[in-house]
């Protein structure tokens, strides 16, 4: 009885797109991993956090420039407030957690295990803190802004570069999700 097959190199290739077509949890992390790192990356490099509007007119500013018009200038590290440095540093870090845990699901797809740790794991976990601590950055900045004595003098609003900082809260949480289903879906 003569059994059957794969009879040639391109049967070979359809079963490993199938097995990737299988796994729609884990490409969907992935895409929202992609997507939330993106967000914090260009939440945390452009400049309308705040815009004002002063006697000099409007004024924008993120967390590296300020620009008064369309002239922008870097920030002094010794000038600059300490919420500012805070904020700096929890989103960098974050942005770090992010990338981690892009890198962990892209790697998940060809293994599920690094030196005895559950990828997919790592992966949740680095979403987690990244969440936590774009949180935290995004919290101290808001209270600062808000109760900030100079600030309440003019008029202030918070530009999208704030909000896509805000946005990616939530996206990181829905790419843990992802990750958790994933991960318990493949372990069955």
């Amino acid at each position: 009885m003569a059994q059957s097959r794969p009879t040639s190199t391109m049967s070979l290739r359809m079963l490993a797109r199938l097995d990737l077509l299988m796994e729609p949890l884990r490409i969907s992390s992935a895409i929202c991993s992609a997507g939330s790192l993106l967000l914090e990356f260009i939440s945390l490099s452009t400049p309308y956090w705040v815009l004002q509007s002063t006697k000099k007119g409007l004024v924008h500013s993120g967390l590296w420039t300020i620009c008064v018009g369309p002239d922008c200038t870097m920030y002094w590290f010794n000038l600059l407030a300490i919420h500012i440095h805070f904020t700096r540093a929890f989103l960098v870090i974050a942005c770090f957690c992010s990338f981690f845990s892009l890198l962990c699901v892209c790697i998940s797809f060809e293994r599920d295990l690094l030196f005895n740790i559950s990828l997919l794991r790592a992966a949740v976990t680095f979403s987690l803190v990244s969440a936590l601590l774009i949180l935290i950055g995004m919290a101290i900045f808001t209270y600062v802004q808000r109760h900030s004595q100079p600030y309440t003098n003019y008029s202030l609003a918070f530009g999208s570069s704030y909000g896509l900082g805000w946005a990616s809260v939530p996206m990181h949480l829905i790419t843990a999700v992802l990750q958790i289903l994933s991960h318990k879906t493949s372990t069955y």
